[in-house]
């Protein structure tokens, strides 16, 4: 479901094609893209289970994933996948140290959610020393409109940071979560998520583990969430039967407070966004909301239908009010939704009315001037055709289908006028080389795929028409990879707008234009980034002058830590390279423009290495202080999985 989060001032967006789609592709790319990782995902699967009435069947029917299995081979077939995919079954020994100790963690975090910590996780009591888990020395590194950032104290030396036995110092996290309002009430989430493990060595109790830790406290007025990275030693208990903490290692800390008051009442200052879909869209045409479907439902959905599916929505202004429409794409059979602006500020859904309610599977849809007559057109894609439609009189009651184009499998769509005849030109991003496709067929160099479909640019010649150019302007190098995301800009300041493509399974492209004729030249300037590209967001984070990006990639703990292990590399194909593969589940990439002639890998310096499963990321400046700052838009849906980000 898509929200509509609004600022209480008009923020200052730094890119000119920030109104890219934000992509939902459920369910099968886990199986693709971590098909080297695959045995680890039955050990953080949840017992959660959905049952489905079929026809009637002598045998009953037995659910594997997302899969409701019927037939006795089937079954079968099943089980001996589950069995394949027990760690404790084929060497993996990491994987099943993962298990065990993942699910004391999952005990600590209830424990610490409840205030109360358990003996049998802390080994011998916890009277060894540690140091402290929430630094005393805290201070505020930024403040704004209700939020406040706090991190360590860089200047303080370690030997004065203060810090007491692990029970202690858990039960001083535990104690700064818990903290009442006037209310008297706390509601405290925790989580705990491994990404590097070390399991004990033959004839060795000790080991060890690195974790995320992400605590949350709400009350009726304030909430408040603690991040951290955490290295964990464990001790294999033999009298308990199980690992035991026996020392915890904080390595990163911060802690946000965040003012849940709306209108400022109680704190004199108002949140960064708020919530306004329900405000804004009202009650949806179909009965059962928005989109009636739950999560599971919903990749059992694109399971069925094509194995894969990739929605995103489209903002524009169709009217010329002034306020953004919105344009919903959707799942085969079910109209697509167009939400036209009301005088009130509301929205109301138009589609049928406006000639936009298409019933075919849409991935994406971009709004745009096309025919230069100032109003928005808008053109979608379904899985195998490009539709343009203009808006006839502008306001947004009349659109007419003008041009249609045959596709492979579109993803994403972006506009800009890369020839400077002042008419916008549209470039075509597709993923699979045919729609049809059910799965990803990929070379055994998955960090290199070039099996995708053909990319194309398409130039405006006015009145809405458009010819296909991509071999003849040379941007059909290496157009053949799976892109997923693209977006222009002039990242030179030579005057006219170049092209970067985000790929996946491999690496992304930069094209430079010269003259309205491109070259690619990502890996000569460090911009190739082989990893899962998923999205494109530029911006000049460090003011000089030169446009820097953010390629929003999939951080995914299970990757980090199977490929990190000696097994990994043995089992390995030879002539693959471990550390490429490594590379996929590593996270965002963001690259620091060097006066347009190189890029810098910054991510983790910037602090957004690990975003989660993300699919879009945009720089803007949020809350108007001069600075740029970034959004992730994340998630991914693998089945009754509920902590699988």
């Amino acid at each position: 479901m898509f929200r509509l989060l609004m600022l209480p001032k008009d923020p200052k967006i730094s890119n000119p094609c920030w109104r890219q789609p934000l992509k939902l592709f459920p369910f099968c790319r886990w199986t693709i893209a971590c098909a080297s990782f695959a045995l680890v995902s039955c050990s953080e699967k949840s017992a959660d289970q959905h049952t489905e009435e079929t026809a009637p069947t002598p045998a009953p029917a037995v659910q594997s994933g997302s899969f409701n299995v019927q037939s006795a081979s089937e079954r079968s077939q099943s089980e001996e996948r589950e069995t394949e995919l027990d760690p404790n079954n084929d060497g993996w020994a990491s994987e099943a140290f993962h298990a065990e100790t993942q699910d004391q963690l999952k005990t600590l975090a209830a424990a610490m959610e409840g205030g109360l910590l358990p003996e049998e996780i802390l080994l011998g009591g916890s009277d060894s020393a540690t140091g402290a888990l929430r630094p005393r020395s805290l201070s505020s590194v930024f403040e704004s409109n209700g939020l406040r950032v706090l991190r360590p104290q860089k200047s303080v030396p370690e030997s004065a940071k203060p810090g007491g036995t692990l029970r202690e110092e858990l039960q001083h996290l535990v104690e700064s979560l818990q903290e009442e309002d006037d209310e008297g009430e706390t509601e405290v989430s925790v989580r705990f998520k491994q990404f590097q493990v070390s399991p004990p060595k033959a004839g060795q109790r000790e080991s060890s583990s690195t974790v995320l830790y992400k605590a949350k406290a709400t009350t009726s007025s304030t909430e408040r969430v603690q991040n951290a990275t955490w290295e964990i030693t464990w001790i294999r208990s033999e009298e308990e039967g199980l690992f035991q903490i026996s020392a915890i290692r904080l390595r990163e800390f911060e802690e946000i407070e965040l003012s849940r008051s709306a209108a400022g009442e109680s704190t004199g200052k108002e949140l960064l966004f708020r919530d306004r879909t329900g405000d804004l869209i009202g009650a949806m045409p179909r009965a059962g909301g928005l989109i009636s479907y739950g999560a599971n439902e919903l990749s059992l959905r694109a399971i069925y239908e094509s194995g894969r599916s990739l929605i995103g929505i489209a903002l524009g202004d169709a009217n010329g009010d002034g306020i953004d429409d919105v344009y919903a794409p959707q799942a085969k059979d079910l109209p697509n939704m167009f939400f036209l602006s009301q005088p009130d500020g509301s929205h109301r859904e138009v589609a049928a009315t406006s000639g936009l309610d298409w019933l075919d599977a849409t991935a994406v849809a971009h709004f745009a001037d096309f025919d230069n007559d100032g109003d928005q057109d808008l053109v979608l894609a379904t899985r195998n055709r490009l539709v343009i439609h203009s808006n006839d009189g502008g306001t947004g009651r009349k659109f007419t289908r003008v041009a249609e184009f045959p596709q492979a499998d579109v993803s994403s769509l972006c506009a800009a006028d890369y020839d400077g005849d002042g008419l916008l030109d549209l470039y075509v991003c597709n993923y699979l080389n045919s729609s049809e496709s059910e799965t990803v067929a990929l070379a055994d160099a998955i960090y290199n795929g070039t099996g995708g479909g053909m990319n194309r640019l398409y130039r405006n010649t006015g009145g809405i028409t458009f010819v296909e150019v991509t071999k003849e302007t040379g941007i059909d190098a290496e157009a053949t990879r799976m892109s997923l995301a693209a977006s222009w800009e002039d990242f030179d300041n030579d005057g006219d707008p170049d092209l970067y493509v985000a790929n996946d399974f491999g690496p992304n492209c930069l094209y430079l234009n010269e003259g309205g004729m491109f070259t690619e030249i990502a890996a000569e300037v460090g911009a190739d980034d082989p990893s899962t590209g998923m999205s494109i967001t530029w911006g000049d984070l460090d003011r000089d002058g030169f446009m820097d990006a953010c390629i929003g990639n999939m951080f995914s703990a299970a990757g980090n830590r199977v490929t990190s292990q000696a097994k990994f590399k043995e089992d390995l194909t030879k002539g693959l390279d471990a550390e490429r593969i490594r590379y996929l589940a590593r996270g965002n990439t963001l690259l620091m423009s060097k006066s347009a002639q190189r890029f810098d890998e910054r991510s983790a310096e910037a602090g957004i290495l690990n975003t989660q499963w993300t699919w879009g990321t945009l720089f803007g400046d949020f809350d108007n202080n001069g600075d740029l700052d970034m959004m992730a838009m994340n998630g991914f849906i693998t089945g009754p999985v509920e902590d699988d980000l």
